[in-house]
Order: C-alpha cells, then structure tokens, then sequence
C-alpha cells in the first residue's frame, strides 16, 4: 500500500515518536519496521518532495506500506491507531 503524506522524513519519525511507546520499533533512515502483533508493518519513505498549490508550497512524501502476517482486521486497526498519530496536532 501507499500513501502521499504531506510530511517531511523530520515530521514522519517526530509524529511517529508517540507509537514507539506502544510497538517495538526499528527504526532505520529510510522508514521503521514496526513489530505489531504477531506480524510485522515496512514502512519505507520516499524521496521528500514539495506539492504546490497556487502560492504555497507543502512538504509531500510517498511512504509505503508494506504487511507481514497480518490480516485485514489487524491493518485496519493498525491505520486507525496510526492515522491519529499523524493527524495535524499529534494523537
């Protein structure tokens, strides 16, 4: 799976900080593997780019996801608990 996040690779692991108190995490340059359940979730980030709109200019990084003995229930609660991580003003 993959994901445009409008984040630089700073603001992924900033963000990403509140969920290494909840999974075992290995975190590498290039994303994090987490540990989550029985499974294991790939994270790994692309190249920062920027998004223009008219006059402003955002941070964008495609991220992919990539699932290791998971299933569907378990990826779904694992993007719930993920996407409130990363919602502007943490989670």
């Amino acid at each position: 799976m993959v994901r445009d996040m409008g984040l630089s690779h700073r603001e992924f692991f900033r963000s990403l900080q509140p969920l290494e108190r909840e999974w075992q995490c290995q975190i590498r340059d290039d994303g994090v593997l987490i540990h989550y359940d029985e499974g294991e979730i790939d994270i790994v980030l692309g190249k920062e780019g920027r998004r223009k709109i008219a006059a402003i200019s955002l941070p964008r990084t495609e991220v992919r996801f990539g699932f290791s003995r998971l299933s569907a229930l378990q990826r779904e609660k694992f993007f719930y608990r993920f996407d409130l991580a990363y919602r502007r003003g943490g989670g």
